[in-house]
């Protein structure tokens, strides 16, 4: 792996190495964490879902009242030229869009140039379906905003139910909302109960996933029914099956939660076949 500091960027239109590419300490996404974000995973050198990832940045984008500052037929054409320019195989790319820099103000400024960069960073293989010790899952109260379906840089309440979950020997945070499951710090979160998938619907408290949306599209194709309804923590935890679901991570079957072992604590047929099913859908679009 090369050194960080030699890495390829594109920034605001032009690729050069990481330590050159500089953002001034007035940047509303350093100031207000005023900006947005995407990961995009890759495999083999061919991104997935990327229309999907670059569709969402324009939703979010326009719920903030931001601009994209580049078309993103483009912008997909350059990730793709990025990541054969590293050589990278199997990683992600990290995208961010920031309103750009101006006088520290709370109110939006007149004029600015929005900042926008992304770049390659190589990621281990997923788990094969099935395999893997399983995450171990730790509630925590949902204390986050309404507005959890746009993909916000301001992700503290996540980074510290992350790092408490890790701190106590978990893999993963749940964020439990009124007593309902609502999605973890930084992953989806299904439950299965008698065959069927449950997960929370997107909305205030859930962001609309894209592996998530994957699995829903696969679900419905095997024939698996699927109800999007908010389940409470003690019937989620009691469910047959549970795994999360993220772009860097694909599914991973869940194993415990709170002290609880889910089911007999092995990978379970639904989840499994999901996965599968994700492994194909990959394949099929990075061939």
């Amino acid at each position: 792996m090369k050194p960080v500091t030699d890495e390829l960027v594109w920034f605001n239109g032009k690729v050069m190495p990481l330590s050159q590419a500089k953002v001034g300490l007035e940047d509303r996404g350093f100031n207000f964490a005023d900006g947005i974000y995407e990961v995009v995973r890759f495999y083999r050198g061919k991104t997935f879902t990327l229309a999907e990832h670059l569709q969402r940045l324009v939703r979010s984008a326009q719920a903030i009242q931001l601009i994209v500052p580049a078309d993103i037929e483009d912008l997909a054409r350059d990730v793709r030229q990025l990541i054969t320019d590293t050589g990278i195989k199997e990683g992600m790319v990290y995208l961010q869009l920031t309103r750009g820099e101006a006088p520290r103000a709370h109110a939006f400024p007149e004029k600015s140039r929005p900042t926008l960069f992304f770049y390659a960073r190589p990621l281990p293989e997923p788990w094969k379906p099935g395999r893997g010790e399983g995450c171990r899952l730790l509630s925590a109260v949902d204390d986050r905003w309404h507005k959890c379906w746009i993909k916000s840089l301001a992700l503290l309440p996540n980074v510290l139910a992350k790092n408490h979950a890790l701190s106590t020997g978990h893999d993963e945070a749940v964020f439990i909302h009124e007593g309902k499951v609502t999605e973890c710090s930084a992953s989806n979160i299904f439950c299965v109960r008698g065959g069927k998938v449950l997960t929370s619907p997107a909305g205030p408290k859930v962001l609309p996933g894209i592996t998530r949306l994957v699995i829903l599209k696969l679900a419905k194709k095997l024939g698996i029914p699927v109800e999007e309804k908010a389940v409470g923590r003690d019937e989620a935890i009691a469910c047959d099956e549970v795994f999360i679901s993220s772009t860097t991570r694909e599914l991973n079957w869940v194993r415990e939660w709170d002290g609880t072992t889910v089911d007999s604590g092995k990978c379970g047929p639904i989840t499994r076949a999901l996965h599968e099913a994700f492994v194909a859908e990959v394949k099929a679009e990075t061939k």
